[in-house]
């Protein structure tokens, strides 16, 4: 028997690779819903591990004749041979007579049956298998009594088919409550999503943190809000940093944002003396850096923008706009992994009613989210998230009706 295991992205996909592989009569072993992590990405990614076999063939056994099985068993007789024997000989070599079934008895293999543990275990499987299909069907929209479901409430806020059926099927083994299988599907949404540390409000070191993104979006408004938490709650020695020389205005208002909270700020109209700056500033534990806006289109003002985080060393905040919808939010990433951010802050949670597709795009882009803003107040309007609150925003804790 020929045994193989796959490892696919979703049952379909296994299913005709063992199809292409063993052909239409292979046998399923064993289906396992498994999380693999891709090398170099921070998120596991829902995949199928599938165990097939096909049964080789054995080459037919010749039977032989009743001459030939005769002369296996030693039998002889004056019609089989053409020598004569002599009349004492002869008799000291009468064969011992052979009857059919005898034959067919000797040459006949012996039939043993044997219990295979792995078909055993394929029983199980189907058993369970059937079980979690039940709970997905009962999930699929028109089949709940809502009408609606969770497969349904998944992939409407921005989660992608493949993963909502696998958090589904997961959710649903043993056959658990449909208030269970909810608790679930949360617990294991929220497992997926990465919270970076807010270093700037507790490290124990100095940090330098820069952050960037598209224009509008309340980068400004968002460095402020981090300042006076660090600096009135968190008691850290705080500077701020404007490298915004093209924006009009863009200086005066971290200034002016800065005066309030009493906390320095400095312009760098020349990019080559930042380093400089950041350096002299060795009294501060804390350094906040304010850069232009830059459409993502603009490659030239990026490669400058560029120049200007590589010389400050500066940790990187890539800062979106909640109301982004998600195909800009997956070009601005794109546009922006040169700088290699290590999280995001979505700002203007208060301006969506649909929070559901933020948690969505940041497992479709792998990312960290480290703040969240939900209002023009500053430094009160400043979040900390938690996995949960984000699981949350998908799939609250009663269905939506």
């Amino acid at each position: 028997m020929k045994v193989k295991t796959y490892k696919t992205r979703s049952l379909h996909e296994g299913l005709q690779d063992i199809k292409r592989d063993l052909g239409s009569e292979a046998l399923i072993l064993s289906t396992r819903s498994v999380s693999v992590r891709p090398p170099f990405r921070l998120f596991k990614k829902p995949a199928w591990e599938i165990t097939a076999a096909l049964e080789e063939k054995m080459a037919p056994i010749a039977i032989p004749s009743p001459r030939e099985a005769r002369a296996r068993q030693g039998e002889l007789s004056i019609n089989d041979t053409p020598r004569l024997l002599p009349k004492g000989e002869a008799a000291a070599k009468q064969p011992v007579r052979v009857s059919p079934s005898t034959t067919a008895a000797a040459v006949a293999p012996a039939r043993i049956v044997q219990r295979d543990p792995r078909m055993e275990e394929l029983i199980a499987e189907i058993g369970d298998l059937k079980k979690s299909l039940r709970s997905l069907t009962k999930a699929i929209p028109g089949k709940s009594e809502s009408g609606g479901g969770m497969f349904a409430e998944l992939v409407g806020q921005g989660i992608d088919h493949d993963f909502a059926d696998h958090l589904i099927v997961t959710a649903s083994r043993g056959n658990p409550a449909p208030s269970e299988q909810r608790s679930r599907v949360r617990r294991l949404l929220a497992d997926q999503l990465i919270i970076a540390a807010p270093v700037e409000l507790y490290a124990k070191t100095r940090v330098v943190s820069a952050f960037v993104g598209p224009t509008g979006v309340g980068k400004t408004t968002t460095i402020a809000k981090i300042a006076g938490h660090a600096a009135i709650r968190m008691k850290k020695k705080v500077a701020l940093i404007s490298t915004d020389t093209v924006r009009i205005g863009g200086h005066e208002q971290l200034a002016r944002l800065g005066e309030l909270l009493g906390i320095p700020t400095y312009g760098c109209a020349d990019v080559s003396t930042l380093k400089d700056l950041v350096a002299s500033l060795d009294d501060r534990n804390l350094i906040l850096i304010d850069t232009p806006g830059s459409s993502p289109s603009d490659v030239s003002r990026l490669s400058k923008l560029e120049d200007v985080i590589s010389g400050a060393d500066a940790k990187v905040h890539l800062v979106i706009s909640a109301t982004t919808r998600s195909d800009d939010i997956m070009k601005i990433v794109s546009r922006f992994e040169r700088f290699s951010p290590t999280s995001v802050i979505f700002t203007k949670i208060d301006e969506t009613d649909s929070k559901g597709p933020l948690t969505g795009d940041l497992l479709r882009n792998e990312l960290p989210v480290s703040y969240l803003t939900n209002g023009q107040r500053v430094p009160e309007d400043l979040v900390l998230p938690s996995a949960d609150e984000l699981a949350g925003y998908v799939l609250p804790l009663e269905a939506v009706i």
